[in-house]
């Protein structure tokens, strides 16, 4: 009984005080990054969370996962991927008001966009939290084709208000992670919208699949709905070539297979592990290292 008092007292006092401590934090930066240029914004937020990123609880978190994931890296290269990774988060921080002002002003580069020209039905756009990644829906709504997404609430519902603002610029719907993502995946794809997908993210449902050779949960539902439903699934890799200019490129369809018992989405879904992993590897200071991929163990 103690300890449930205890975790009461402590998720009220989080409530009153540190919520609206974060909150204000937070709306602070989004909009001195609102008035600034983009590219002073990101450098700016960059400069600024390369600074902070190392002495919060998840440089050690990511040093973990980074360790983990590629053991080959001595302690140096370590330190420069931490580094460029806290820069590159600081920049997508500063660049998240001017997303639509990326695309318009032709910061961005879109390769493969013709593979979404011409589909009669909606997909799935799978990509990661590589580069920044707010810019890959883009590639579908300059094809002209709406987008639609899945999101978990925020821990500081305070902050919702962001997620709100982002969605406004997509022109598809929005669903809340669990039952009502599920039935909402299968309305949206019946109105014709892509569903983008981050799909490099621990989850609680899912199958174990090896992801750098070590066991995650990883995301099957949609590889499910996409065979069931007979609709493309592509890949959307965004990368940060330098400063506030970027590459999106949409692959074909994915070959899914004909069925989806277990086996057939086992090995599709680590095709697709092995596919970010080679991303990842690529330019690993642009993938965000503090998620819990592997869960608490490591």
């Amino acid at each position: 009984m103690a300890d449930l008092i205890s975790s009461f007292i402590l998720r009220k006092l989080r409530q009153i005080f540190i919520w609206p401590l974060e909150a204000t934090i937070v709306f602070i930066m989004y909009f001195a990054a609102r008035l600034l240029p983009v590219s002073a914004a990101s450098w700016i937020l960059g400069a600024f969370m390369s600074q902070l990123g190392p002495l919060t609880p998840w440089q050690t978190r990511a040093r973990r996962n980074l360790i983990a994931a590629m053991p080959d890296l001595d302690s140096a290269s370590q330190n420069n991927v931490l580094r460029s990774m806290w820069w590159n988060i600081g920049r997508v921080i500063g660049e998240y008001p001017h997303i639509a002002t990326l695309t318009r002003e032709g910061r961005v580069e879109f390769v493969g966009r013709e593979n979404l020209q011409g589909l009669k039905t909606g997909g799935f756009l799978i990509g990661a939290h590589i580069g920044n990644w707010e810019i890959g829906p883009y590639a579908a709504i300059t094809a002209s084709k709406p987008v639609a997404a899945i999101y978990r609430p925020l821990n500081n519902p305070l902050l919702g208000g962001l997620l709100k603002r982002r969605q406004a610029t997509y022109g598809g719907d929005i669903y809340r992670k669990g039952r009502e993502a599920a039935l909402g995946m299968v309305t949206a794809l019946k109105k014709g919208q892509f569903m983008c997908l981050l799909v490099d993210q621990q989850l609680r449902e899912g199958m174990v699949i090896p992801f750098f050779g070590r066991d995650a949960t990883t995301s099957i539902s949609y590889i499910k709905l996409a065979i069931r439903k007979k609709v493309p699934v592509m890949y959307m890799h965004t990368e940060r070539l330098a400063g506030c200019r970027f590459r999106v490129t949409i692959s074909p369809p994915i070959t899914l297979p004909n069925v989806d018992d277990d086996a057939s989405i086992i090995k599709m879904a680590t095709e697709i592990n092995g596919t970010l992993e080679q991303w990842i590897r690529q330019r690993p200071e642009q993938w965000f290292w503090p998620h819990r991929r592997w869960g608490k163990d490591i």
